[in-house]
């Protein structure tokens, strides 16, 4: 029971760092929107000599930048958390087939996540950065699209860890290991009754 619960407690953790790196993503270029609708005059002595339109360009890349290098990091993260959780509830609890098998979903999506989407994520953010006319207008709505996956998948992660949470929580264990032990309870002397 007591290793159920620290599975739980990693699932929690594990989601609620989720949300708040997606949150901390979104704040990045909100904080863009911010700087330039009420700059400092320091800053706005800047901006104005760039440029606003050239100045947001800049900002966005290195927002852009800052965002895939969290997202880089916490799936490095989310990788030696992932298995460590996986190899945890296979030889740390006995739980069946169905929440290991949800504990190797979440790394294999991790794993898509870390070595196709974000490298391709990356290379499209620095090619849409500077681009221009149509080149600019392919590029962001490839960009979009992946964008909404990478979202995509994040969103699922989070309901396959809750689900495996609420798994957790309510399924009883079903591995031989129990059965072994009510069979003990039964063959002691005290159950004389049963018939044999």
């Amino acid at each position: 029971m007591h290793a159920r619960r620290l599975a739980c407690f990693i699932l929690g953790m594990w989601l609620a760092a989720g949300i708040t790196v997606a949150w901390l993503e979104r704040a990045d270029f909100q904080t863009i929107q911010d700087v330039l609708s009420q700059p400092d005059p320091a800053v706005a002595e800047r901006v104005k000599a760039l440029g606003a339109h050239e100045a947001y360009l800049l900002m966005g890349h290195v927002a852009s930048e800052q965002r895939q290098r969290t997202i880089r990091s916490w799936e490095d993260v989310q990788l030696v958390l992932g298995l460590g959780f996986f190899f945890f509830l296979l030889f740390g609890t006995r739980e069946g087939k169905l929440p290991l098998a949800m504990a190797l979903l979440l790394v294999g999506m991790v794993l898509l996540e870390r070595f196709l989407l974000t490298p391709e994520a990356l290379s499209l953010a620095r090619i849409a950065s500077f681009a221009t006319g149509r080149a600019a207008s392919a590029e962001a709505i490839r960009r979009m699209v992946l964008s909404s996956t990478h979202e995509g998948f994040e969103i699922v992660k989070w309901l396959v860890e809750a689900a495996l949470a609420a798994v957790l929580v309510l399924r009883r264990n079903h591995r031989s290991g129990d059965a072994g032990d009510q069979f003990h309870m039964v063959d002691k002397s005290d159950y004389g009754h049963v018939n044999r």
